[in-house]
């Protein structure tokens, strides 16, 4: 049972590779309740690779908008069509304006959602690799026991004296069940600390966005009201210049493309 995912980003893929099954040698139940807690690790795992992934995506997508803003912008700016029409060199001044106010905003939301999302959740990540190495030690004393069995089977079998393999296979088991005891219990606490680390987290990663959306409308909204107010226009009037103007943009061949 394995299960390949990135432990963080910019970093090799590595196999998140569950306990080696020891049927007959531990005790059922708990070799029964670590291959389950195992797969929802593997399961909660696969998801914070996501999330990880999907945080870095939205910031850059912040930038990408912003960009994409600016160039429009610049090249409605530059434009024959602004140059005949006031009326649309006005209203692009007005939304150069807001979106100039906003590129602030824009660089500390992308910035903010890495630090209260992204950052927290790779540092939770990485403690996994605490946990496999621990798994790995489980997983060699089990080899250690699974020989002394075979040995001593095989002495068995010749008729030869077996009490010293038996004190060493005897040692060997109790050793495991120790590690394999110590695996469980970190391994609990590991996937029970998610929820109440993750939590804070999300919060902020969402009230982040409430923030810059609202920051957005806010923005626009005032914008709208202060140009309707200065050129005296109602609100059917507005409307409909407007979508005129968009009509035209849509028309540019910078859009189309």
């Amino acid at each position: 049972m394995k299960s390949f995912l990135s432990l963080g980003i910019g970093k090799s893929a590595a196999i998140l590779e569950a306990p080696k099954p020891a049927s007959g040698i531990l005790p059922h139940h708990e070799e029964e309740s670590l291959a389950n807690l195992w797969v929802d690790i593997t399961k909660s795992e696969a998801g914070c690779s996501k999330i990880i992934s999907e945080v870095r995506n939205y910031g850059e997508a912040i930038k990408s908008i912003q960009d994409a803003e600016e160039k429009l912008l610049k090249d409605l700016g530059s434009s024959a069509l602004t140059a005949i029409s006031p009326e649309l060199r006005r209203a692009t001044d007005e939304y150069l304006s807001v979106v100039m106010e906003m590129k602030p905003k824009s660089e500390e939301t992308s910035s903010a959602v890495q630090q209260v999302m992204g950052d927290p959740l790779k540092q939770y990540h990485a403690l996994y690799e605490h946990l496999d190495t621990l798994r790995r030690r489980r997983d060699a004393q089990l080899v250690v026991v699974q020989k002394c069995q075979d040995k001593l089977d095989r002495l068995k079998l010749k008729g030869k004296r077996t009490t010293d393999v038996i004190v060493e296979r005897d040692s060997a088991k109790r050793h495991l069940k120790e590690i394999n005891g110590q695996l469980l219990s970190e391994a609990k606490k590991f996937h029970s600390l998610r929820q109440p680390f993750l939590q804070p987290c999300i919060q902020a990663y969402v009230q982040t966005q409430v923030d810059y959306y609202g920051t957005a409308n806010s923005q626009f909204s005032s914008h709208i009201q202060t140009s309707r107010g200065a050129h005296q226009i109602k609100d059917a009037e507005y409307d409909a210049m407007m979508g005129e103007h968009l009509r035209k943009i849509k028309s540019l061949k910078i859009v189309a493309t």
